[in-house]
C-alpha cells in the first residue's frame, strides 16, 4: 500500500501515526510546503515574545520520519492531484503515486477586502513560523502596529508583540474580543488584561479604507501605523481539490472521512 499525505502539521503527523498502527510496511510520503520540522502554531507568539526558544516549538524530532519509515518532501508544494491515475505532482515535477491520499493542508490567513490595502508596502499575516520571523525582524520600539482582527489569532499576535512596539491597536467589527469564544463578561476581563499591557482596542468599528500608512474607520477616526498584521480569520486550503471533490468551506467527505 502506498500512502501520500499532503501536510506536515498536527493532522498529517497524526495520519502517519495512525497508519503505522495498522500498517507497518506500506510506503508513506509526506509533502510539506514548509521547510521546518512540525511545530506548534499556537506557540509562535511565545517565540515572538521571547518566552520560547525556536527548537521548543517542534513537537516531533527529525528522527520521527525514519522511525516511522516515511519520506518527507520538505519545502515542496503539491500542485496537482490526478484522482483517476492516483498521483500527486509536486512543484519540482516529482510525481507521487498513491493508493490512499490524505489531505491535511490546514488553512491560510484570510485577507479581508479592505479598500486600498494594496497601497501598504508590507502587510503581514500571523499563521506560520515564517510569518512571525519576518515580523520579528521588523519590530522595534519606534513602530506603531495595527492588527486587524480581535479573534484568537489577532490576540495571540498582540500578546507576542506587546512590549516590543511603540503602540499596538487591534481593530474588529465585532463589539467584543474573542466573540466566538467568550461571552461579554469574559471578553471584558481578557480585554482589560491586554489593555494593561499597552494594547488599544477599536471594537465595533469598520474600516472604510487604507491609505499606505493609515486607516480610516467608520467613525472617521484615522489610525496611523508602521506595520499592519491581517488576522481576520482563516480559509481552508482546498484549492488543490477544486473540480475533483465537493467543497463547501471545506472538503465534503463520506461516512469514512
Amino acid at each position: 500500500m502506498k500512502y501520500v499525505i499532503i501536510g506536515n502539521s498536527a493532522a498529517g503527523i497524526g495520519a502517519v501515526e495512525g497508519i503505522r498502527k495498522v500498517d507497518g510496511h506500506g510506503s508513506i510520503s509526506i509533502v510539506s510546503n514548509e521547510g521546518e520540522l512540525p511545530y506548534s502554531r499556537p506557540l509562535i507568539s511565545y517565540w515572538l515574545s521571547g518566552q520560547a526558544a525556536e527548537d521548543k516549538l517542534n513537537y516531533r524530532e527529525k528522527s520521527f520520519y525514519n522511525d516511522h519509515q516515511c519520506q518527507l518532501f520538505a519545502g515542496r508544494t503539491a500542485m496537482q492531484v490526478d484522482a483517476v491515475n492516483k498521483s500527486v505532482t509536486l512543484d519540482d515535477g516529482t510525481s507521487l503515486i498513491y493508493d490512499r491520499l490524505c489531505i491535511a493542508t490546514g488553512s491560510s490567513a484570510l485577507v479581508p477586502p479592505i479598500a486600498g490595502l494594496d497601497s501598504v508596502d508590507q502587510p503581514h499575516t500571523f499563521m506560520t513560523l515564517k510569518d512571525v520571523q519576518v515580523i520579528k525582524k521588523r519590530l522595534s520600539r519606534q513602530l506603531n502596529v495595527v492588527i486587524i482582527g480581535a479573534g484568537l489569532i489577532g490576540l495571540k499576535c498582540a500578546e507576542g508583540i506587546a512590549g516590543q512596539a511603540a503602540g499596538i491597536t487591534v481593530i474588529d467589527q465585532a463589539p467584543r474580543i474573542l466573540p466566538s469564544i467568550l461571552d461579554e463578561q469574559g471578553a471584558l476581563i481578557v480585554q482589560r488584561h491586554l489593555e494593561s499591557k499597552g494594547i488599544t482596542f477599536k471594537l465595533a468599528r469598520r474600516i472604510i479604507r487604507c491609505e499606505k500608512n493609515s486607516l480610516l474607520l467608520d467613525n472617521q477616526d484615522i489610525i496611523k501605523f508602521d506595520m499592519i498584521v491581517l488576522a481576520a480569520g482563516v480559509r481552508p486550503n482546498t484549492g488543490l481539490l477544486e473540480g475533483i471533490a465537493e467543497i463547501d468551506r471545506g472538503i465534503i467527505v463520506d461516512d469514512h472521512g
